[in-house]
C-alpha cells in the first residue's frame, strides 16, 4: 500500500511545493481509453459572425429597453457565432466523424478508416469569387490538403497551410501507424 507523504519547502530555496498524488489510481478504470483527436476546420464566414455579435448586441440592447425583439434577436445570433466544424479520430477503432457542432453538441457520423493504407498531402489551387454590384473580384489561393488514402476512395481529413497540414500529418500518421506520402514536392 502507497502512502502519500507531506514535505515542508523553505520559501528560500525557491522548491515547487509537492505534486498531488492518485493513491492507486482510484479514478483510472481498467479499460484503456480511447485515443481520440480533435480537429477543428472552420466555422462561418467572418461576415455571418459580425452579423450574429450585431445581433447579439441589438438583442441584449432591445431587452434592456424592454422591447421583446430581443427576444427574437439573441437566439438568431447563437447559431451565427458558435457553430463549428471539425474532425473527431478515434485511433483506437480507426474511425473518423466529420462533425458540425454548436456550443458542446456534435452532430455527424462515425466512418470506419480501418482500411487505411497511407496519408497523403496534396497541393491545390482553391478560387473564390466575389462580386459587388458591378464590382466583381476572383481570387485563387494555393491550399494544401491531408487526406487518407483507402482501397475504394479519398476522405479529405484537413485542409490549410503547408506546415500545419505537414506537422498535423506526421502527428496523424504516429498515432494511426500508417506512412505518409506528400504529394506536393516541386524539382527546381
Amino acid at each position: 500500500m502507497k502512502t502519500i507523504g507531506f514535505s515542508t519547502f523553505s520559501l528560500k530555496t525557491r522548491a515547487k511545493p509537492p505534486e498531488i498524488l492518485l493513491i492507486n489510481n482510484l479514478f483510472d478504470t481498467t479499460k484503456p481509453k480511447p485515443m481520440i483527436l480533435k480537429y477543428t476546420t472552420g466555422k462561418l464566414p467572418l461576415n455571418f459572425f459580425m452579423l450574429g455579435v450585431i445581433l447579439l448586441m441589438l438583442g441584449i440592447l432591445a431587452i434592456i429597453k424592454s422591447e421583446f425583439g430581443g427576444m427574437v434577436a439573441i437566439p438568431l445570433s447563437i447559431p451565427l457565432i458558435f457553430i463549428r466544424t471539425g474532425i473527431l479520430m478515434d485511433t483506437k477503432k480507426k474511425q473518423i466523424k466529420k462533425y458540425i457542432s454548436l456550443l458542446t453538441y456534435k452532430t455527424g457520423k462515425w466512418e470506419s478508416i480501418s482500411q487505411i493504407q497511407h496519408l497523403r498531402i496534396i497541393r491545390a489551387q482553391q478560387s473564390a469569387s466575389m462580386a459587388v454590384l458591378s464590382i466583381s473580384r476572383n481570387q485563387q489561393n494555393i491550399v494544401y490538403k491531408l487526406l487518407a488514402v483507402l482501397p475504394n476512395k479519398n476522405i479529405e481529413l484537413l485542409s490549410g497551410e503547408d506546415k500545419f497540414i505537414g506537422e498535423t500529418a506526421d502527428h496523424i500518421s504516429k498515432e494511426l501507424h500508417v506512412e505518409v506520402k506528400n504529394s506536393t514536392q516541386t524539382n527546381g
